[in-house]
């Protein structure tokens, strides 16, 4: 299984790293997938906005409202995103999965949340139960998938 294709690794997650909760999932991602999924935050890197302008090229919706799985060929987010991101993480975790480990971007991570929008407000953003809440029941209800082609 490839998992490498030009520059990036996949499967990778990208993710809003402005947001406290959702860097703590990506982070708890990488250390339950044995670090075999790469986590991108959607803000700050060169390296997320290449592979993103290869990904969203004919996308015209705003990525930065979910996290995105991002595998060979396919991008799932929220809820899709999620139900493939746990299929993938059960032969990982058996030490079954042939993807390969990868290793952390130096990349920043929120610590407290930037509530500079009103998306933060509104669907959560920090660590007390109410903004998990939200955030989860804003992951759950949306949901996209798009197909694209590996350079």
């Amino acid at each position: 299984m490839n998992t490498v294709s030009g520059d990036f690794h996949y499967p990778t997650l990208i993710y809003d790293n402005y947001c406290t909760s959702c860097s703590k999932f990506a982070h708890i991602i990488y250390l339950i997938s044995r670090k075999k999924i790469e986590i991108l935050g959607h803000f700050d890197i060169e390296r997320t906005k290449k592979l993103k302008e290869i990904v969203f090229k004919d996308y015209n919706k705003d990525t930065t409202r979910m996290f995105w799985y991002i595998k060979e060929g396919k991008a799932s987010a929220s809820r899709l995103g999620l139900i493939s991101l746990i299929k993938d993480l059960i032969p990982m975790v058996l030490g079954l999965s042939k993807y390969k480990k990868v290793s952390l971007v130096e990349q920043k991570c929120a610590k407290a949340c930037y509530i500079g929008n009103n998306f933060y407000s509104k669907y959560g953003c920090g660590d007390d139960p109410l903004s998990v809440f939200k955030r989860i029941r804003y992951l759950v209800s949306n949901s996209d998938s798009i197909t694209w082609k590996s350079p």
